[in-house]
Formats: C-alpha cells, structure tokens, sequence
C-alpha cells in the first residue's frame, strides 16, 4: 500500500521532499468559526502547485483569513526569514512542507493529549512522514508534541531516522510583561527542531514574546539556509 502524506502543500522536488523545514502541528482542521462560514463550506481546489506562504493560490481568497497560517507566517517575518506570498514563492518558500502528527481532522484535539498523540495509527502517522521527508528543521506548533516525541512508544524509532540525540531536550521561558511560555529546543545527528506553542490555541500568546527567541530561531534557519543552499 503506497502511502498518502497528509500535508498542506506541494512538494518541490529538490527542495522539501527531502532534508527540508517541517512545519508539524497536532491535527488538520479549521477553527469552528471557520468551519462555519460559507466561503470555507464551498471551498474550491485550483489544482496549482502551492507553498505554504501562498494557499490562496490553491483555494482562493479564503485562504489569507486561517489563522493559524497566517500567524506561522507572521513568526517567520519576525525571525528575520519572511515568506514570499507570491506565487510560489523562491527556493526558501519551497523547502517548507506543512503536515500534523495526527491523521485526523478536527477543531481541537478532544480529550487527552497523550492519549490521541499516542494512539497507534497517530504515531504511525508521524513517524511514516518523518520517513518519507526526513526534515533537516522540525518545527513544531503545540506544546505537548515534544512531550510525546520522547516517549519510548516514539523516540526510539524516530531515532532510528533522524539519528542519535546530540542536544538534550531543553525548554527557555523569557522575562515578559505578559503571559510566558516555554520554547523548546532539541537538537539530533540529522536535525534540530523547535516546540512552540500553538499558534492559535494558546490564550494569552502574544507575538511580541514570539520575537523575543528571533536570534535563536533566526539562525537555525539561516543554518538551514546555508545547508540547502538557498536565500
């Protein structure tokens, strides 16, 4: 059986089908309100080679008001790394690609975290795009997700593809006049990643102490940059 990547936008041969940025969230979905509208309801597929900075090129119009893309796209103009909306963009806007650790789709993850992270067609999920993409950058957009990578039911066979870990697993909360949140960092023989919070489901979250990690974050993708080959 061939597998299907559940992503959210093309890949570029050379570019994020392999040692690209993952952009890795907990499951596909839009908020109620979205879902909701009747522009979201008829929602039309162009059929175009789309990046992840440019979805209105595939669905329209429509695209430009989800949330939590918009803000991704937000975050990456504040590390310094801004997203070209054009078209497909250039050779950077091509390494992303956009998946989720779960399968499914949903509004919100109902229940317990661990246990739909942890379920066994969720793991299988994540790991088969780990596989399939073997990303050089993960970045991920959830805070429990890099809980649930170092779990024994997980870690090892992610390991397995990516490489021993070289930088421990270490979270960095930020002095800030409003509410704080933990960054996590980790670093393996074949990637790094980072666990932000969740773009769009994290109340209190405020860009400004986004911006605060922009030298941290910035250089990781310049170090990517550098390694790809691409501006």
């Amino acid at each position: 059986m061939i597998f299907e990547p559940n992503i959210g936008n093309s890949v570029f041969l050379g570019f994020n089908d392999t040692q690209g940025i993952m952009l890795c969230g907990y499951e596909s979905g839009f908020s109620k309100a979205d879902e909701a509208s009747s522009q979201l309801n008829e929602q039309k597929r162009n059929g175009v080679p789309h990046v992840f900075s440019n979805k209105a090129a595939e669905y329209g119009d429509v695209a430009n008001g989800w949330k939590y893309d918009r803000r991704i796209i937000h975050w990456f103009d504040l590390f310094g790394h801004k997203l070209s909306q054009i078209d497909t963009g250039g050779d950077f806007e091509k390494c992303i690609v956009q998946t989720n650790w779960c399968g499914t789709q949903n509004n919100n993850i109902d229940g317990n975290y661990w246990e739909k992270l942890l379920s066994h067609d969720s793991i299988d999920n994540f790991i088969a795009h780990i596989e399939m993409f073997k990303p050089r950058l993960i970045l991920f957009f959830g805070s429990q997700i890099v809980k649930i990578l170092q779990s024994e039911k997980v870690l090892p066979q992610f390991v397995q593809i990516m490489g021993e870990i070289t930088e421990p697993l270490r979270y960095c909360k930020k002095p800030f006049h409003g509410k704080a949140f933990n960054v996590g960092f980790q670093g393996f023989k074949h990637c790094k990643l980072v666990c932000f919070p969740h773009p769009s489901g994290s109340h209190g979250l405020n860009d400004d102490y986004i911006q605060l990690f922009a030298e941290e974050i910035g250089t990781l993708v310049q170090e990517f940059k550098d390694f790809k080959g691409v501006q």
